[in-house]
């Protein structure tokens, strides 16, 4: 199935209008339309006198880019704009701190509405098994009516999506895929015909505007996306630093469960998704133990954030006497006064942390981090504070 694509109204048109505005990130992009609509903030910027943007970096770009083109180039690609309050937003993403200030679609969002969502997540390096079991997966799955999310990256995001388009009888789940480019830029072109799939039969979206090439930035930060629209993350298989582990810990934020396929211990591959299930999370064998953990075929046993993420030992270490361990820190990174100057005394969400600095989720992550080890900050279950 295809979406129907609106015509852009003036909401849709400046908020995509903000979005590929050179310099402008989702941060930034959150920044200024906090307490503004996309109008009142495009106004704001042209005039100089937006107070997100004290600097006016953003000025001159506004008064030189025509609104209207903006909207006939977006029409002409056939990708629908999305924004919060508005019809076609994800219901899902409504309210989490993290969501995105636009989104932009090919295809059919609201196949998510109403059924239950898998993310399958891994590596861009997989091994066959790999690929055999996320593809086995994500089949059966969706042949369960189930809507499996990924990347379109290489490797197993590639082979989950194949797998739930390989279901295609009636009541079959439709896959949704988030991507870091901007929907006129395939990557990698080797997916070109799986991306035109999962937009003909369910949805691609990407917080990037059109244009945005593939650059490693963009892809931390639309992994959080995927985690904030899924009932359960799978992770399949995952180096012991891959890039899957984010949305693995941007899952455990938002205390969505995460679940790890069991892999060699001999394979580096797996090593990611192994250090999961020994850090607590579900293991999976097939598509039952999915179900079960979304609650379809019973309730699902709880499960421990991810080693790395905030709740976890690793971003709060104790002394050998069970009190958190201060480390003196009189010199600050720019990383760590950032993060600090973000957090207030009482508990403060990753995602705001985010919305208050232009730290990158791996920078941030690490900032807090750090903290925490010198004392200067305590974290909980998806947040920090500073300490008085």
């Amino acid at each position: 199935m295809t979406g129907t694509v609106p015509v852009l109204g003036a909401t849709e048109a400046h908020a995509a209008a903000l979005a590929g505005l050179s310099g402008m990130t989702p941060v930034r992009l959150a920044k200024v339309t906090d307490g503004f609509t996309p109008v009142t903030a495009w106004k704001a910027l042209q005039a100089g006198a937006h107070p997100g943007d004290p600097g006016r970096r953003f000025a001159a770009a506004a008064r030189g880019t025509d609104v209207g083109a903006v909207a006939a180039r977006y029409a002409a690609e056939g990708v629908a704009v999305l924004v919060p309050g508005a019809a076609g937003y994800p219901g899902r993403l409504v309210g989490d701190p993290g969501a995105p200030a636009v989104l932009f679609a090919l295809g059919d969002p609201s196949v998510m509405e109403g059924a239950p969502r898998v993310a399958i997540v891994g590596t861009r390096s997989a091994t066959p098994y790999g690929r055999q079991v996320a593809s086995e997966l994500a089949a059966d799955l969706a042949g369960q009516g189930v809507v499996v999310i990924s990347g379109l990256a290489k490797g197993i995001d590639a082979a989950a999506h194949a797998g739930a388009l390989g279901r295609d009888e009636e009541g079959a789940g439709s896959p949704v895929a988030v991507v870091g480019t901007g929907l006129d830029q395939v990557y990698p072109e080797s997916s070109r015909r799986l991306w035109e799939e999962v937009a003909a039969t369910g949805a691609v979206l990407a917080e990037s505007p059109l244009g945005t090439r593939a650059h490693p930035g963009v892809f931390p930060a639309r992994n959080r996306i995927i985690a904030a629209l899924s009932d359960v993350v799978v992770v399949v298989e995952s180096h012991h630093r891959g890039g899957s582990l984010y949305t693995a810990e941007a899952a455990a934020r938002r205390g969505i469960p995460v679940c790890a396929v069991p892999g060699s211990v001999k394979s580096a591959s797996s090593a990611g998704a192994n250090a999961l299930l020994v850090d607590g999370c579900i293991p999976v064998r097939d598509a039952a133990d999915v179900l079960v953990a979304v609650s379809l075929a019973g309730a699902g046993p709880p499960t421990r954030p991810p080693k790395g993420s905030p709740s976890s030992p690793r971003f709060r270490r104790a002394s050998p006497a069970g009190e958190p361990r201060a480390v003196p820190a009189p010199v600050l990174t720019a990383g760590q006064r950032s993060v600090l100057e973000a957090l207030d005394e009482t508990p403060t969400p990753f995602e705001t942390v985010l919305l208050r600095t232009d730290l990158s989720v791996a920078e941030a992550a690490q900032a807090c981090d750090e903290l925490v080890d010198r004392g200067l900050a305590d974290s909980g279950a998806g947040w920090w504070s500073r300490r008085s």
